[in-house]
């Protein structure tokens, strides 16, 4: 996809004059500081082509004022402006990342991260200006098209909606109320049995008549008689006590 030569305004084109002179004092006031780093060259290329877009938009908007200048000029124009299409495609695809990622990474340094955010406003003013911007959004729209193509293609068209789960024609089984009875004390854990489910019966009625006969056996007890009485144990004595015991 190609970027065609945007219709720069004179205060677009004034901003541009204003962000390269900046640029400009930019580079002289960091570069003993900085020109040994990284992002430096990164920097250098985008001050040198803004600078030379700059002067390509400058030629386009001189008026002429003879007639053999104003054809000259439109001859010169036309390869100007096939030449702004090449620089902004080479921006596009190569140069802007590499500047956005250099900028970046200077703006995540916390020593010198006001640089990084002064470049990179710089980067993102620019761009709109030339519009790189816009193709970049162009370039998205296209990938997000192509995307959804190919799960249409793949049957990914109904994944992802939302669907009302359907209940069965007998409804959900909630179990039964439980109420509890008129006696005080702390409430009994109940467990609820299925009637159908004859094992579950079963084991439910054991306990229940397990308990029963233990209740009957001891009351049968108490009934029977009462229970011996112990034998008192026999103080024990000392010495003397045992022999004067068997007189």
């Amino acid at each position: 996809m190609e970027v065609t030569a945007p219709e720069i305004s004179k205060e677009d084109l004034e901003r541009l004059r204003h962000l390269s002179d900046l640029l400009h004092l930019f580079y002289h006031r960091n570069h003993n500081q900085h020109r040994r780093s990284t992002w430096w060259r990164a920097f250098s290329i985008f001050r040198k082509q803004l600078r030379t877009m700059l002067g390509h938009l400058n030629s386009l908007q001189q008026n002429p004022t003879s007639h053999i200048e104003r054809t000259k000029k439109k001859i010169r124009d036309q390869q100007t402006r096939l030449t702004l299409e090449q620089v902004l495609v080479f921006w596009r695809d190569v140069l802007v990342p590499k500047w956005q990622h250099a900028f970046s990474q200077v703006a995540a340094d916390g020593r010198f991260a006001v640089l990084g955010l002064v470049l990179l406003a710089s980067l993102a003013d620019v761009c709109r200006i030339a519009g790189v911007t816009a193709a970049f959004d162009d370039l998205g729209q296209i990938e997000v098209e192509k995307v959804l193509e190919r799960f249409a293609e793949e049957g990914w068209d109904g994944r992802g909606e939302v669907m009302a789960r359907s209940l069965e024609a007998g409804g959900e089984d909630v179990g039964d109320v439980i109420t509890r009875g008129a006696s005080g004390g702390a409430p009994k854990a109940v467990a609820i049995i299925d009637e159908d489910d004859p094992v579950a019966v079963e084991k439910a009625e054991r306990p229940a008549e397990s308990t029963a006969q233990t209740s009957t056996m001891k009351r049968s007890r108490n009934r029977g008689g009462t229970e011996p009485k112990a034998k008192k144990k026999r103080k024990k004595g000392d010495a003397i006590d045992d022999l004067f015991g068997g007189l």
